[in-house]
């Protein structure tokens, strides 16, 4: 199956080579922001956060829905995921998932979050999401 997929995108003129390098690197940038918004919503707590726990969510789900969806297709181009979490990690671009000091500050967990998101289309981002 690798090969033949492989051959297919030979044939249109695509390195795949350079193609498996930028779906890891995707894939890296969505695993990530999946770690960290499952983190975030854990802590998002009290009323405030309770309400904003659906939000964090639907982001939680839509990057794990794009890691899974991006693995497949590595592997069918024959390519294979790291198996080193710290490579696949600095390979993301994206900083050390962290929140703030005060857990219950749920403007300052989106604020970071919101960040991260537009961080690609800025002039020196952050992290690729």
């Amino acid at each position: 199956m690798a090969e033949v997929a492989r051959e297919m995108v030979e044939k249109s003129g695509i390195n795949v080579n350079e193609l498996l390098d930028l779906l890891a690197e995707n894939t890296a940038a969505k695993l990530a922001p999946f770690y960290y918004d499952t983190i975030l919503r854990t802590n998002l707590l009290g009323l405030e956060g309770e309400g904003l726990k659906e939000i964090a969510e639907a982001a939680r789900v839509e990057d794990r829905n794009h890691f899974e969806a991006l693995v497949p297709r590595i592997y069918e181009l024959g390519g294979k995921l790291s198996e080193d979490m710290k490579k696949v990690h600095d390979m993301s671009a994206c900083p050390t998932a962290s929140l703030p000091k005060d857990p219950t500050d749920t403007k300052a967990m989106l604020t970071g979050r919101v960040e991260a998101d537009a961080a690609p289309y800025l002039a020196t981002p952050t992290c690729a999401t």
